[in-house]
């Protein structure tokens, strides 16, 4: 819930309005004048300001700059007269969000009101989120999500191998990071690799590094990654693409916390706590003879797998609300939020690409924006999956009716026996009817 900030010189007004947001459950204060909604300002936290533009002392466009001031980047909406047009057009400019023109029906003050709450609620709901346990970058509160937190601090709190599972997307790394920075190793390095970008000829000088001679190019001793994770968290980012003849190498850094170096002749210690992440089934790996099964069973100690962004509900509203949030800044657009039909559109769609789909998208939708609004004109074609099944049912329901309609013709309009031919009660025939 939300706390409303209602600056009006009358009293009747202020006083119908003040009932109409405590209704909707909201905490709501009050002000005559400029100066006492200053005062205010000064020593409550407010979500969301209806400013009158005549007030006894102040004009109101004029009050904007200190309500920023004091408040900083509070919701304003203005309260105008129906000749005052042309101010609130003035208003809009010094950094009010919308205004409404006296006199106005309450469900005009209502939807405003709930419309610029609810985003607000979801920017701090999305920020709050942040700062919890270390978890930066884990936004959602489903209860899918909930329990992958919960699998996150209970891996930060051990230093048994951890694998990530999920479609591409999802935010695997994300985990290994939240993991690393929750964990008392948070200080320490965290080392990425990306088994399905390194070449099969590198991949093992690049993990685990190589002596001087050790092939032609080796002109000089080069540290591995391994090595440099030493301390640390070493991240292996699509573990499935790992060679096969690299794999017990691996396995023995994981039992043994040793390596050798490529060419190496000794031996080398190292403390790394290790996570690993895939896209992929490592089962159909290793019933495919790919993946070794004994290093599946060491990587996965503690499993966390991430459910694809269709399964999370309400979580694509907010983390759709964090993307904005940072794009809107970072591209300095003054975008308000998502219309009802955007967030529509986005719980439909089944994000095939996940979270990386989404936040392209979002940034794509900023940069196009010409409106306060994003509609989401890139997901028009979100609704044709449920149109078609719509169409699908309407379809079917044509044909049952039609069928009905010739089996009572049949019949001569005999209910009885046009029931018993279509295989259903008296009394189901004459509700469908």
């Amino acid at each position: 819930m939300g706390v409303i900030l209602i600056i009006d010189d009358q009293e009747d007004l202020r006083f119908s309005l003040a009932q109409v947001v405590k209704k909707l459950g909201h905490t709501v204060m009050t002000a005559a004048t400029g100066n006492e909604a200053l005062e205010v300002l000064r020593t409550t936290i407010i979500d969301l300001v209806f400013l009158d533009i005549g007030l006894p002392d102040k004009n109101g466009i004029d009050l904007i700059p200190s309500i920023r001031e004091v408040a900083g980047d509070v919701d304003i909406v203005m309260l105008t007269g129906i000749n005052e047009a042309r101010t609130a057009i003035d208003a809009l400019k010094a950094g009010a969000v919308d205004y409404i023109v006296k006199p106005f029906e309450l469900l005009e003050f209502k939807t405003i009101l709930n419309r610029l709450i609810q985003s607000r609620m979801m920017e701090k709901r999305v920020f709050l989120e942040q700062k919890i346990l270390g978890l930066k970058s884990i936004i959602g509160s489903s209860p899918v999500m909930e329990r992958v937190k919960d699998a996150i601090k209970l891996a930060a709190d051990v230093e048994s191998p951890v694998l990530v599972t999920g479609e591409t997307g999802t935010g695997k790394e994300l985990v290994a990071r939240a993991i690393h920075e929750t964990g008392s190793g948070s200080g320490n390095i965290f080392v990425k690799v990306d088994c399905g970008t390194l070449s099969t000829s590198l991949i093992e000088s690049e993990l685990f590094g190589h002596s001087k001679g050790a092939f032609t190019d080796a002109r000089t001793e080069k540290k591995g990654l391994v090595e440099l994770a030493n301390g640390g968290t070493l991240f292996l980012d699509e573990i499935g693409n790992l060679p096969l003849k690299l794999q017990p190498k691996l396995l023995r850094l994981i039992e043994e916390s040793i390596f050798r170096k490529v060419g190496g002749l000794k031996d080398i210690q190292v403390k790394i706590r290790i996570i690993a992440a895939t896209n992929i089934e490592l089962e159909q790996k290793i019933s495919n003879g790919h993946f070794r099964e004994d290093l599946y069973y060491r990587l996965n100690v503690v499993p966390i797998n991430l459910p694809p962004l269709r399964e999370r509900g309400d979580d694509i509203l907010q983390l759709a609300s964090y993307f904005l949030h940072e794009l809107k800044q970072d591209l300095k657009k003054q975008i308000k939020g998502f219309t009802p039909e955007a967030s529509r559109k986005m719980l439909a769609h089944e994000w095939p690409g996940n979270i990386r789909e989404l936040k392209n998208l979002i940034e794509r939708e900023v940069i196009f924006c010409k409106t306060d609004w994003i509609s989401m004109m890139n997901l028009e074609d979100i609704s044709d999956k449920e149109q078609r099944e719509d169409e699908h049912l309407l379809s079917l329901r044509e044909i049952e009716k039609n069928y009905i309609k010739k089996v009572l013709n049949r019949v001569n309009n005999n209910k009885s026996k046009a029931a018993r031919i279509l295989g259903i009660s008296r009394t189901t025939l004459r509700e469908k009817l």
